[in-house]
């Protein structure tokens, strides 16, 4: 073999799109904050999605150090119930106010009737309850 001959690179090779790409800015080193509080719910809320994910280290600019401290932070304050580990977010519906499967029928409606309803103080929950009365002798 010559000297000439070239190896195969391991790896991936570079993609070249032709685009420049704009380093995010880093927030914790233009405010200077060196070290990560996890009782400091502000800081720690803007490196987290609305749906209160732990946003990435692409997204948030912040160094591998950082991002790793940031997400210790971030599951400490979830621990001690300072941060959520979910939010609910209403999500968009697909069709009308009943969504997919249409409006509700007579026959829907009909299935539960009022002798049904009635039937609920009926019903033996094996607890007796005393009911008091009043000087005039009526229930209370």
């Amino acid at each position: 073999m010559s000297k000439d001959s070239k190896k195969p690179v391991r790896g991936r090779a570079p993609k070249d799109n032709g685009r420049k790409f704009k380093k995010k800015a880093n927030v914790l080193s233009a405010e200077k904050i060196e070290y990560i509080d996890y009782k400091d719910i502000n800081l720690l809320q803007r490196f987290m999605s609305d749906r209160s994910k732990i946003r990435g280290q692409r997204l948030n600019g912040n160094t591998v150090q950082q991002q790793r401290e940031l997400a210790t932070a971030i599951k400490n304050a979830r621990e001690m119930a300072l941060l959520p580990y979910t939010k609910r977010v209403a999500s968009v519906g697909r069709g009308g106010p009943r969504g997919p499967r249409g409006p509700r029928t007579e026959e829907m409606v009909d299935q539960v009737t009022e002798t049904e309803i009635n039937d609920i103080d009926d019903v033996d929950t094996g607890v007796e309850v005393d009911t008091a009365i009043d000087n005039e002798g009526e229930e209370a």
